[in-house]
């Protein structure tokens, strides 16, 4: 027997029978009957697990019966799944999810999964899926997804084990003052070593420093030398590990005897780890 099967997609969503049970969270629910009668009389016609882990994140299972018409899943099981966590205000935590319904007839796991990953945020956090099954092939005494008045429900989460994408800085400091660093190199000529570090210096709260090649990198093939700037630390700027510093910069090699200095400018993202 196959571990599973495909059935048709829609956009965005996976379907699949399935004979491995769910990894995160099963749903057990008992006196079907009698909760949905308890669902008629409420405006929110839904029902909601107990809490659970995956991911390191904390979650909940909810699942809807839409019978209403003016619902957008209206004739379905619809199921959603809610992020428990409280995030800060700029972070998301994206996940894959893939919601279960168990046939006990068949013994297997009619499946729909989210085929593109969402962002649960503040303003966001519960996804899902509005029609997951039709109610009548659900309560349908043949179909074997309720037998005794017991369902059952599942989820699996996929998602980074405990990080959160976070919305970028850009700040612009504009301060007077110089923004020049000069490094003197002694006995250039004697240098032997592959490379050499300037000393860490700091401009506008950004700690950077310059790495020399005297005879050139690989690149270079030592035909010319080859100087980098360096991102060193993210100093009194408040900017975290992921996050960019876009710095224009101009290299320079100082004419000692005149005015014939030797500068190239540049600009690019400097990547903060």
């Amino acid at each position: 027997m196959g571990i599973s099967k495909q059935l048709e997609s829609d956009a965005g969503f996976s379907k699949q029978v399935k004979f491995q049970a769910p990894l995160h969270y099963i749903l057990r629910v008992e006196s079907v009957s009698s909760i949905k009668t308890l669902l008629a009389g409420r405006e929110d016609n839904s029902i909601t697990s107990t809490e659970f882990c995956a991911g390191a994140y904390t979650w909940v299972l909810k699942i809807v019966w839409n019978e209403k018409e003016r619902d957008e899943g209206n004739g379905h099981i619809s199921m959603y799944l809610r992020l428990v966590d409280k995030l800060k205000p700029d972070q998301e935590v994206v996940a894959m999810f893939r919601f279960y319904v168990y046939n006990q007839k068949l013994d297997n796991y009619y499946t729909v999964q989210d085929a593109t990953g969402k962002y649960f945020s503040p303003v966001k956090p519960e996804w899902g899926i509005s029609r997951v099954l039709p109610l009548s092939v659900f309560t349908d005494a043949s179909s074997g997804y309720i037998v005794n008045d017991r369902c059952i429900f599942g989820v699996d989460v996929f998602s980074p084990s405990r990080s959160a994408r976070k919305a970028g800085t850009l700040a612009v400091v504009e301060k007077e003052g110089s923004r020049k660093y000069t490094w003197k190199v002694e006995n250039f000529s004697s240098l032997q070593e592959y490379k050499h570090d300037s000393p860490i210096f700091t401009i506008d709260g950004i700690s950077w420093s310059l790495t020399i090649h005297p005879k050139g990198d690989k690149r270079a093939k030592g035909e010319s030398i080859t100087i980098f700037l360096n991102l060193k630390d993210h100093g009194i700027i408040h900017i975290s590990a992921g996050d960019r510093v876009f710095a224009k910069y101009a290299l320079c090699i100082k004419d000692q005897h005149g005015n014939n200095d030797h500068r190239m400018w540049s600009k690019n993202p400097f990547a903060c780890r």
